[in-house]
């Protein structure tokens, strides 16, 4: 018999020799070595787990955990280790995209990637953005859970996003135009919900006192939005 000469013919022909016991340990073992193994695990049969309580705290802590593996004893993340963790968390977004990945599971660990980003561009030398490419990825990660949603869930999801974006962290560090796509995307046949982000536009632009530049962004992200609805 011809030995398999590809990847996944090695894998497959090593998979239909080992029992149950040897692939159950083998799966054990690696858990509790490879921390980033065991959280794409951890993501992947969430749904055996049980329970209905948000899983967001969790992967905050997966994450935060994930961020200190990468980081030097002095807490900074350098390039080289920026490279591997971004590499790891676009694994587990990868993953939460899967269509056997709950949709609550795909949304609580997005958000948690997105509340992270912030406290990650203050200690991360990221000369490639990784930052902004994980903002975006994230972003079209729940663009793409939105359609599969009932109407309550999608309210849910528009007005935790909204929350977001008011936070001026993200405008500091330019991460707030994948959140703005997202609702200038869902309210864009909802009346309620323009005049709900044009108050949120209004009480940014309360904050930008003397600072034009922050003033003239936000006035050209509201011109954006009303000439979008309009057409």
């Amino acid at each position: 018999m011809q030995k398999p000469t590809t990847r996944q013919g090695q894998i497959e022909h090593i998979l239909q020799q080992l029992s149950h016991q040897q692939l159950k340990e083998f799966v054990q073992e690696k858990a509790l070595q490879d921390g980033d193994f065991r959280d794409t695990l951890l993501i992947c049969f969430s749904d055996l787990l049980g329970g209905d309580e948000p899983a967001e705290p969790k992967y905050q802590q997966m994450l935060a955990d994930m961020i200190q593996r990468h980081a030097n004893s002095s807490g900074y993340i350098y390039s080289s280790s920026a490279e591997k963790l971004a590499e790891t968390i676009r694994k587990m977004l990868d993953t939460a995209r899967k269509a056997t990945t709950p949709t609550r599971e795909t949304t609580d660990l997005c958000f948690a990637v997105i509340s992270c980003l912030p406290q990650l561009a203050d200690k991360m030398d990221d000369p490639e953005n990784h930052i902004y490419t994980l903002m975006r990825t994230t972003c079209t990660t729940l663009w793409e859970c939105y359609s599969t949603l009932p109407a309550p869930r999608k309210q849910e999801l528009f007005n935790r996003i909204l929350q977001e974006y008011a936070k001026p962290i993200y405008l500091d560090l330019d991460l707030d135009s994948s959140l703005l796509s997202l609702l200038k995307d869902w309210a864009k046949n909802d009346k309620t919900r323009q005049a709900a982000c044009l108050r949120q536009l209004e009480q940014l632009l309360k904050t930008t006192q003397g600072d034009h530049w922050r003033k003239n962004y936000l006035l050209e992200q509201t011109n954006g939005l009303l000439a979008f609805w309009k057409n």
